[in-house]
């Protein structure tokens, strides 16, 4: 066959598979509509709900604790305490020897998310430290084991992350895992992640003999089995889905194209090929749409904090964007030319607070949030700048009933944007069309997002300019 002849055959390959696939998905979608007005099966408590570190602690907690409203007693927990240490012997806990609480305080003032005490005969704790997203604190978990030892009877740390990755250097050093390694154990959220993740060189192996075998995920479906309160058994099916689809695999669950899609390539192996190479370029496709809608993005709040500060000529933007293999990031920074311009700032934060609109994932836009940012860590900075760095810090906290999150001292205060806007890859055909138009439903939703944010933001920072006088004659 001349090379002509099977380019026309590949393209010809190509034009039948997604005539005969649309079909087929076009179906699907129907289906999927159908089954949530008369199911409503995507609907989850759990949107509804804190999903950050604390609402989840409390959940967890709650379900934990043999004297809650729950009505099952101790079952939950005796089977949360088989799984993670391979031991039956649980069953003399009850309502009347275990307590159980959140943001438990240790000897040195840190918080514990959530601890469980048992006592008697066999007096026993049970530590949990809640990692969705958060990262850790200097010391955070060598501190937690310490103050167990403190106390009577034997204890036991669990460590639950999104992947199974255990706490990092900095909050248990290696010089020290091997002392507590009968005390500590690490555990993953959801089966996808724990089993994809595991082997890569983001788990660290030194916490091989400490990994549950099983995640988070379930010790929700154990118990949704051994409970027979029908309220109960869908709230525990909404938490380990809630779990699997926000730290695991999202299409494992109810995203009903997706299962047709599978079903059609594995009756069809001639398109295998073709999927294939569609896969592979879907990545480009991705970044390129979603780029170029950034772009168009990032102009348009450029004209909006222009004419609303119209008597200012001080503002600047940068912005930026990176997809390769390893990682994706999208960036734009707004700051003043006026606030203080620190020494040896951090890259790309032109060495002065910043308000950033950014998320930091992998192809897929989905961890969207606004913030201000600092030039340095706080170890890093002098102390008049610390100082400064306090008032910020105290100004940002005034906000949090506002929604505002404290994230660390280099990421000051940050708010998320809503789930329903995140995840920019299910919305390709409308970023398109608004890079075009050069507007539309969600351009609008986050410019006001970042606006919003951004006055609020802008007042606090140009507090600095108030404590200029009193730097410079500190440097």
């Amino acid at each position: 066959m001349s090379a002509s002849l099977q380019e026309k055959s590949k393209h010809k390959k190509k034009s039948s598979f997604f005539s005969e696939l649309s079909p087929h998905i076009e179906y699907a979608s129907i289906f999927d509509r159908e089954l949530d007005r008369r199911v409503a099966h995507k609907f989850n408590v759990f949107d509804f709900l804190d999903k950050k570190e604390i609402g989840l602690s409390q959940i967890i907690a709650h379900l934990l604790n043999p004297s809650a409203s729950h009505g099952q007693g101790a079952l939950f927990l005796q089977h949360f305490l088989r799984l993670v240490t391979n031991d039956g012997n649980w069953d003399y806990l009850n309502s009347n020897n275990v307590k159980v609480g959140t943001e438990h305080s240790t000897a040195n003032n840190r918080r514990i998310d959530i601890h469980v005490a048992s006592w008697g005969e066999e007096p026993f704790r049970l530590a949990i430290e809640n990692k969705p997203y958060a990262g850790d604190p200097k010391n955070q978990v060598l501190d937690y084991l310490k103050d167990l030892k403190k106390k009577p009877g034997d204890f036991l740390l669990v460590y639950i992350s999104p992947n199974g990755k255990g706490p990092s250097e900095r909050s248990l050093p290696r010089k020290n895992r091997s002392k507590w390694e009968e005390k500590f154990k690490v555990m993953a959220y959801a089966k996808s992640n724990y089993d994809q993740d595991a082997t890569k060189d983001t788990v660290d192996e030194s916490f091989k003999l400490q990994r549950v075998n099983e995640p988070l995920t379930t010790w929700f479906k154990i118990c949704k089995k051994e409970c027979e309160v029908d309220r109960l058994r869908w709230f525990l099916g909404d938490a380990e889905n809630f779990c699997t689809k926000t730290f695991g695999d999202s299409n494992s669950i109810d995203d009903v194209e997706v299962l047709t899609v599978k079903k059609f390539l594995l009756k069809n192996k001639k398109y295998l090929n073709t999927a294939y190479a569609v896969n592979r370029a879907w990545p480009n496709v991705v970044n390129e749409i979603v780029g170029s809608f950034f772009e168009q993005l990032t102009n348009k709040i450029k004209r909006k904090i222009n004419e609303k500060y119209s008597a200012r000529d001080d503002f600047e933007f940068k912005s930026s964007l990176t997809f390769d293999e390893d990682k994706g990031f999208i960036y734009m920074n707004l700051y003043s030319t006026k606030w203080v311009n620190f020494e040896n700032g951090k890259s790309g934060t032109e060495n002065r607070y910043g308000i950033v609109l950014s998320n930091v994932t992998k192809n897929s836009p989905d961890n969207w949030y606004v913030g201000v940012e600092s030039p340095k860590k706080k170890v890093k900075m002098k102390r008049h700048e610390q100082d400064l760095l306090e008032i910020i810090n105290t100004k940002l906290n005034a906000l949090k009933d506002s929604g505002l999150e404290i994230k660390d001292d280099a990421e000051l205060g940050y708010m998320s944007a809503e789930d329903g806007q995140q995840n920019w890859e299910q919305f390709l055909e409308k970023l398109l069309d608004e890079t075009k138009q050069e507007g539309g439903e969600i351009s609008d939703y986050y410019v006001n997002f970042f606006l919003e944010f951004a006055e609020r933001a802008i007042s606090i920072l140009d507090d600095i300019e108030n404590h200029k006088a009193h730097l410079r004659s500190l440097l």
